[in-house]
């Protein structure tokens, strides 16, 4: 059993940040048609579109499930892995060379990390976990950042729903706690809310003390979504064990590669 510790929340935290940005060269690599919620549900096999949408909260269910049951009209699962790992590595190709310099040891750091990590509660990282390795060092890197980043997905859904929230609002707790000023509702109208959805639980999220008139957090609601990363730190906890006295290395490698991927979307073609 893991006890909360400023050690876990900095190395799972500079982790998953890390790796979410290497694994960004989904978000900006070309399209070409490919849709994105199904491909990252492919993993699980042809899932149905609600099921998809439980896991991918606090994007909002309904587009979630919509848009999951109509890729499955014309894709298959295997084929949308395949072309979702393609596009990705082609991007990391683009942004940082077939083979740069540190990333046959990164990949042997990150491999037993996470294929080590308990599964349950977190079915998406699962699924990962359940597919080949790509075999080329480009692939294996963004597969196992892929992981990285589901797993403490997964983690972060376990403690906001077990901490009694709704998907809106632990969204709208987020924009407000990664920010020094309130941000308004900019990021859950782009995950699909309406204003009456954002209205409500804004209203919601006041009559708990969480937010102020003004919809800003208050100290209480700061705590409070701050213990739910807490939360959420401590079931990564065996990703930082595994990794050990390895830290500094891997993230030494990483942090240059997470920059030229977030520089390289100006550059590479959409």
């Amino acid at each position: 059993m893991h006890s909360w510790t400023p050690r876990i929340a900095e190395v799972s935290r500079r982790l998953r940040s890390r790796a979410d940005a290497i694994l960004g060269a989904v978000w900006f690599m070309p399209q070409g048609g490919l849709p994105a919620l199904a491909a990252r549900a492919a993993c699980m096999g042809r899932v149905p579109g609600p099921v998809a949408a439980a896991l991918f909260a606090p994007q909002h269910p309904e587009r979630v499930s919509a848009a999951v049951d109509d890729a499955w009209r014309d894709h298959d699962p295997g084929d949308l892995l395949q072309a979702r790992l393609a596009g990705a590595t082609a991007y990391l190709a683009g942004a940082l060379g077939d083979e740069p310099a540190g990333v046959e040891r990164a990949v042997a750091i990150l491999r037993p990390v996470v294929e080590g990590a308990p599964t349950a509660g977190h079915p998406v990282y699962a699924g990962l976990r359940s597919l080949p390795w790509p075999g080329s060092p480009l692939g294996d890197l963004w597969r196992a950042c892929d992981m990285i980043r589901e797993r403490r997905g997964g983690s972060h859904l376990n403690a906001w729903t077990a901490a009694g929230l709704q998907a809106v609002e632990i969204q709208l707790l987020t924009e407000r706690w990664r920010s020094t000023t309130n941000p308004g509702s900019t990021t859950a109208e782009q995950l699909g809310y309406s204003a009456d959805e954002i209205t409500d639980a804004l209203a919601a999220l006041r009559d708990r003390g969480l937010v102020d008139g003004d919809g800003a957090l208050t100290a209480d609601g700061r705590e409070y979504r701050e213990g739910i990363e807490r939360v959420t730190d401590l079931q990564e906890a065996d990703l930082v064990e595994a990794l050990d006295g390895d830290v500094d290395e891997l993230f030494e490698l990483m942090a240059p590669w997470a920059r030229a991927v977030v520089a390289a979307a100006g550059r590479i073609a959409r």
